[in-house]
């Protein structure tokens, strides 16, 4: 398992990043039609930075063999620097926590524009 940015990730998580982003940003070399997901297979890979990966396309069935080096980070987090800190120094949620959130949810009528202060629209 690896560890990036205090959370755990495993190598399938970075391998569908991989390709994900593969398939947002590559298409076939000869007729230019974009991969699917189901196209890509990885090969091989070394530290999570090196990926080798063959693309098969589903339109012309030309199979491409590549290379991918990640640099930096790909996405990997939902928090800004900014927020992960922020929440770094409030306390852990506990038991009572849970409870009351519980507790809240149980009455809740899922108004959320009341829960915030705003009023309800008329629809």
């Amino acid at each position: 398992m690896l560890r990036k940015a205090g959370r755990a990730m495993t190598k399938e998580n970075t391998a569908e990043r991989v390709v994900r982003f593969l398939v947002k940003h590559a298409q076939c070399s000869d007729c230019d039609c974009p991969y699917h997901a189901e196209d890509v297979h990885v090969l091989a890979h070394r530290q999570e930075r090196v990926w080798d990966l063959a693309a098969v396309c589903h339109n012309c069935y030309t199979m491409s063999l590549i290379r991918a080096v990640v640099r930096g980070q790909i996405a990997l987090r939902e928090l800004t620097l900014a927020e992960e800190r922020h929440f770094e120094k409030l306390p852990p949620i506990d038991v009572d926590d849970v409870l009351d959130l519980s507790a809240f949810l149980t009455d809740f009528d899922g108004d959320f524009r009341g829960l915030f202060g705003k009023e309800s629209e008329e629809s």
